[in-house]
């Protein structure tokens, strides 16, 4: 069982201020091409994966923000705990369809569109092809469904972006991953945060800031099987957590 622990975090945000990974992450970010966005919320629809040198950095411009971290942390638990059986929007996600963390939002969010075509919906069918393996495993080992609507849920290709030069290629988009990658590893191997290392959506960076990893999942299994308790649980967990 892992929890990302308060102090832990603190220990990454204090450690990265130190060693000035914070400004090397906004070079990374400075680094990526400009494009051309319609702002209509339509991609924002889903817990993105997120470095954890990215979760950190979100994570301390939300320490700063009292009332908006509350705002994101209540969205975030609907989000976690409904996700199997209600499509929900990125809880950074405003009703205007405005990113409430724009500032620091995740590489994943700003290399949208800067996709070819082809490239694109190839990712998506594979995704797709991932969530219907998992609805099968869910279904076998707890014996109750995934919402259909939630399992074949596809972010289509974006037609209105324009990219301000060209697409990237893949090569090109891997890099600037890759480049994550090294900030991540400079802040594991200090072993200063206790968790393991795996692929997390920005959602489960913050579940498990709340919850131990096996606790949390427990849960959401027992409320997507059993609507009488589901708002009683979530409700609870609010009042507990936040």
């Amino acid at each position: 069982m892992t929890s990302i622990k308060k102090n832990h975090v603190v220990n990454c945000i204090n450690y990265a201020n130190e060693n000035r990974l914070f400004d090397k992450l906004n070079n990374i970010y400075k680094s990526l091409p400009s494009g051309d966005c319609s702002g209509c919320g339509n991609c924002c629809m889903e817990s993105v994966g997120t470095n954890l040198i990215e979760f950190i950095n979100i994570y301390n411009y939300l320490e700063n923000k009292p009332e908006l971290k509350k705002m994101c942390l209540d969205k975030i638990i609907d989000y976690y705990f409904l996700e199997y059986i209600d499509k929900k929007p990125c809880p950074f996600k405003d009703k205007d369809n405005r990113c409430m963390i724009y500032e620091v939002r995740p590489l994943n969010c700003r290399l949208f569109g800067h996709w070819k075509k082809e490239d694109y919906n190839k990712n998506l069918s594979n995704v797709t092809q991932r969530n219907r393996e998992y609805r099968d495993l869910i279904k076998s080992k707890y014996g109750f469904d995934i919402s259909d609507k939630v399992v074949n849920y596809k972010i289509e290709y974006c037609e209105t972006f324009i990219p301000q030069e060209r697409y990237l290629e893949k090569s090109e988009r891997l890099e600037f991953a890759d480049n994550l990658m090294i900030l991540d590893s400079n802040i594991y191997s200090k072993g200063i945060i206790d968790i393991n290392f795996k692929d997390r959506g920005i959602v489960e960076y913050f579940i498990e800031s709340l919850l131990k990893e096996d606790t949390a999942y427990n849960i959401k299994v027992r409320v997507s099987k059993d609507k009488n308790v589901r708002n009683r649980a979530i409700n609870r967990l609010k009042k507990i957590l936040l």
